[in-house]
């Protein structure tokens, strides 16, 4: 027979469960399509944390906590941060978590003024990009700038069709960009955005990248 759990363990568990109302209480009025994003992860698993299909990892707790400006100790236990005087409000962080990398908020702020609360953290997942970009480097995507429209020139993480891929864009003339991979073995080609059928969305433009030193 099991041990029932002293009151004090039974509070702390009763807490934990519910999660899913602090989460939705966190995410308040913004769509849950748009916080997902700008927690870097789908609202397919976010749901999943509103019903409690599943719980979020250690990573996805911070950033959750990060994009709704709660303490991760309110948000996983319901208790306010220790000093914070009962509000679940914390301040700001000195750092931003996005995994398996913790980055400095003072640095984020400085290096992207203008996209500091947008960043998405991605992996490169092939070698069309070699040698700018390697299989396996992180990037920092400006989820600010998904506009078509304003492409001159850059590296972007896109969406063709049901493909993710990070490509160089660049725009020529008569509306069309050109889509170019650094490597050579693989062929550039074109797409008119414009066309209802060119299936191309922009997810955002790469602002940094990091790579593992072997």
């Amino acid at each position: 027979m099991t041990n029932p759990l002293p009151d004090e363990a039974q509070a702390d568990a009763k807490e934990v469960d519910q999660f899913p109302i602090r989460l939705k209480q966190a995410v308040g009025d913004k769509s849950i399509r748009g916080f997902a994003r700008d927690c870097g992860f789908s609202d397919t698993v976010l749901r999943q944390y509103f019903t409690g299909q599943s719980e979020p990892t250690r990573p996805a707790l911070l950033a959750i906590a990060r994009t709704a400006n709660v303490s991760v100790e309110w948000l996983a236990t319901g208790q306010p941060l220790a000093g914070a005087k009962g509000s679940s409000k914390a301040s700001v962080e000195n750092y931003v978590y996005k995994d398996p990398l913790a980055f400095g908020t003072a640095w984020l702020q400085k290096e992207f003024p203008n996209a500091f609360e947008n960043l998405l953290l991605t992996q490169v997942v092939d070698e069309s990009m070699e040698p700018t970009l390697c299989l396996g480097d992180l990037v920092l995507v400006d989820t600010n700038n998904r506009d078509v429209g304003t492409v001159s020139h850059g590296i972007y993480l896109l969406k063709l069709n049901d493909r993710l891929l990070i490509k160089r864009l660049q725009y020529v003339a008569d509306n069309t960009l050109r889509v170019l991979s650094d490597h050579p073995a693989y062929e550039a080609f074109s797409i008119q955005p414009s066309e209802i059928s060119s299936g191309l969305s922009l997810m955002g433009k790469v602002v940094w990248f990091g790579r593992k030193l072997y």
